[in-house]
């Protein structure tokens, strides 16, 4: 996809199934989509790449991945869980700690601001 979503490590569209090569044997668990970017859970981590804005990656800047990337905040830690919505996401680990980022415009993180 134009935004690297795909993790193919470029920005073609693709018609048929290809399998994403930096995540093969990583034993993907669960997987979540938003606006032009992706998460993978695996027993190793977190991983996301696509469009960064917002800082919806995770990688604490807006850059974009056209590769999936380890998400180094969850490294070690058992994530249960990933969801994605328009510019933010959600990760909820099997401790039941819940973890957000991205746009806050609307306060869809919680937080109890709009920053």
């Amino acid at each position: 996809g134009e935004d690297g979503q795909l993790g193919h490590g470029d920005a073609e569209e693709l018609r048929e199934p290809k399998a994403v090569f930096a995540l093969l044997g990583k034993r993907v668990a669960r997987i979540a989509c938003g606006a032009e970017y992706t998460l993978a859970v695996t027993p190793e981590g977190v991983y996301s790449w696509g469009w960064g804005d917002f800082g919806r990656l995770g990688h604490g800047d807006s850059n974009d991945s056209f590769v999936p990337k380890p998400i180094a905040f969850f490294e070690g830690r058992a994530v249960a869980t990933v969801s994605c919505g328009d510019t933010h996401t959600l990760v909820a680990t099997s401790p039941g700690e819940l973890f957000v980022f991205g746009r806050n415009q609307n306060g869809q993180l919680g937080l109890g601001d709009r920053d």
